[in-house]
């Protein structure tokens, strides 16, 4: 599941950012990401998650019974916004739980090669790896983001201006 390239649009007449320049540094990222999950009365629910960049969108984990996997089965709108490569991003979409094992395993791979933190891929979630910062005891319920905007607030020194880039649906 690759998301298709964006349509990059300049949000103060400047020259846009390339998707293809900026997805390399997004799959390189290591660090935290806010999370924030619509609670039942439109209040934000945001907590620091540790993503990764896999098949060019981005994944996370979740302890099965925490507040975040509850506010992600009622309303999956989300938006997870970050900082990497001279640029502050938020990427806004559609969390998806994935329980499939090859992308599990994959998602489990990213996580120790980016993070050090070591999860096995078992039965549709990540185990074996206690103390998953921020994401609850385990098992690890794993989730995907289906981006429809994905927005970049470069630094000063960027080739580039702020963009948004726009997934079709």
């Amino acid at each position: 599941m690759t998301p298709q390239t964006p349509r990059a649009e300049a949000l103060t007449g400047g020259v846009p950012g390339s998707w293809a320049e900026a997805l390399p540094l997004l799959e390189s990222h290591t660090g935290t990401y806010w999370l924030s999950v619509p609670r039942a009365d439109h209040r934000p629910h945001t907590r620091p998650v540790l993503a990764v960049w896999v098949s060019g969108q981005p994944w996370f984990a979740s302890g099965e019974n925490t507040v975040k996997a509850g506010l992600l089965s009622a309303a999956p709108q989300v938006s997870l916004a970050f900082q990497a490569g001279g640029m502050d991003l938020v990427v806004e979409g559609s969390a998806q739980r994935v329980a499939d094992p090859d992308r599990v395993r994959r998602v489990a791979h990213a996580y120790a090669e980016r993070y050090g933190w070591a999860p096995e891929a078992g039965d549709g979630a990540l185990t074996g790896a206690e103390g998953a910062p921020t994401a609850g005891p385990p098992p690890y319920a794993v989730y995907t983001v289906i981006p429809t905007t994905v927005y970049a607030f470069p630094s000063d020194d960027a080739p580039h201006g702020p963009t948004r880039w726009r997934f079709d649906p």
